[in-house]
């Protein structure tokens, strides 16, 4: 079976930087003239494609869940590309019964702020965030996770899709990511959870039993998010499935988790450095509430800190499930919320920082211009959010949208923008972060 992790020697020596695979519950097997399927893929509107095989008869070849229809079989576009090429991708919404690219004028001969090239950016740098823009006098905001547009002041969505362009490979000396990042100074930390629940993680190399290590990991995931990268560990093959998060083999029952995590970075000195998080809840009263197992008159919670913030790492825009006292709830990471599945009850939850290494010049507050044009700072005692959450969801995210909640009101924070806007009345005030000296 091919190792998804090496590349082509030469460009010219071979044209074709793909390959059409599936899987059929016992191994990989490459699909022959796969010519035509690569063509149909690259067109924004298709959404799959039938073919004739002499194994499996007549398949249709789902484009969008990546599987075989009707069947239990996985498909795998695999690439590979030298380590200063990267394939050119397309990001299309459908547009009155069409698929356009982005930066195109729509049917309202309206233009989008950004490009498709501008949108492909943003999602390389964190495929489960959103990012915002506007077309006219309107405003959107891209889910990467969802592949969704939604109109912030409608709320109409629509499908968003990103395929590649048809034999587009372009070069990309200055971004291009090392063959192998000095110790200490990798952006990124794959891992896996093996036996015990221990996260290990990937390594390689003298005396270890693993055919790649995190650097390897990350060039893959770079190069495509929802590809797969295959490896071997103590004699056996191995799948990783960067869409599900996971690790599958042959030999293996049920699957193993990976997660991502930033590595500490010591020289990253214009960002805060953060060591530790703690998740709370809005406990009774008003106030937060750590997450714990132990909540006190011989109740149990099943999740704690730690816990949430597990989940949290292996997926941003996820939701877990967990037990406290005799109720269950549902945790919305992307709402910022737990919901009681059987009371329908709903409480805000926030992940605030225990350690924190602030830039050497100063901290940053969040303010807004209130009615009467002064700036005030937010803090929770008139809302959902204080200055500090809002830095904190800034540095993660600084072009992404932050919801909160102000009295019977639901607002919406866009960083880009610098504004926040009533999501019931529309109307929008400016935003200012400020440093303190």
């Amino acid at each position: 079976m091919a190792d998804t992790s090496q590349v082509r020697s030469s460009p010219a020596a071979n044209n074709k930087h793909y390959q059409w695979m599936l899987h059929d519950r016992h191994q990989w097997k490459n699909i022959d003239h796969d010519s035509i399927i690569e063509t149909h893929y690259c067109q924004p509107g298709a959404k799959g494609i039938k073919i004739c095989t002499r194994d499996y008869g007549s398949i249709f070849l789902d484009f969008n869940k990546m599987i075989i229809e009707g069947t239990n079989m996985k498909l795998f576009r695999k690439i590979t590309l030298l380590q200063n090429e990267l394939e050119e991708y397309g990001w299309y919404f459908h547009d009155n019964m069409q698929w356009k690219e982005y930066g195109c004028q729509t049917s309202s001969n309206v233009q989008a702020s950004v490009t498709s090239r501008d949108i492909e950016q943003m999602y390389q740098q964190n495929p489960s965030s959103s990012s915002t823009f506007t077309a006219g006098r309107m405003k959107y905001v891209i889910d990467f996770s969802a592949m969704t547009q939604t109109n912030l002041q409608t709320n109409m969505k629509r499908g968003v899709r990103r395929r590649p362009k048809l034999n587009s490979i372009i070069q990309n000396v200055k971004n291009s990511l090392p063959n192998s990042f000095p110790n200490g100074t990798g952006s990124w930390i794959w891992q896996y959870k093996g036996n015990g629940g221990v996260w290990t993680d990937f390594k390689s190399g003298q005396g270890e039993i693993c055919s790649v290590n995190s650097d390897d990991v990350e060039r893959a995931y770079q190069q495509n998010q929802q590809g797969q990268l295959q490896f071997t560990a103590v004699g056996h093959h191995f799948t990783i499935d960067f869409s599900g998060m996971h690790i599958f083999s042959n030999g293996l029952e049920g699957n193993l988790e990976i997660r991502r995590l930033p590595a500490n970075n010591t020289n990253m000195s214009s960002v805060n450095t953060v060591t530790s998080w703690t998740w709370q809840f809005m406990g009774e009263e008003g106030v937060w509430t750590d997450f714990k197992t132990n909540i006190g008159h011989g109740r149990v919670c099943s999740v704690s800190s730690s816990d949430v913030e597990m989940s949290y790492q292996q997926n941003p825009q996820g939701q877990l499930q967990f037990t406290a006292g005799r109720f269950s709830y549902t945790l919305y990471f992307s709402g910022m919320h737990q919901v009681n599945n059987e009371l329908g009850t709903k409480r805000s939850i926030r992940r605030i920082s225990v350690h924190t290494t602030h830039q050497a010049s100063g901290n940053y507050i969040w303010e807004f211009k209130d009615n009467e044009g002064y700036w005030t700072e937010y803090t929770q005692d008139r809302c959902s959010v204080s200055s500090q959450d809002i830095e904190q969801h800034y540095l993660q995210n600084p072009t992404g949208i932050l919801q909160f909640t102000t009295g019977r009101f639901s607002y919406t924070l866009d960083f880009t923008a610098m504004e926040q806007q009533n999501m019931t009345t529309l109307f929008t005030r400016p935003v200012q972060r400020t440093l303190l000296g």
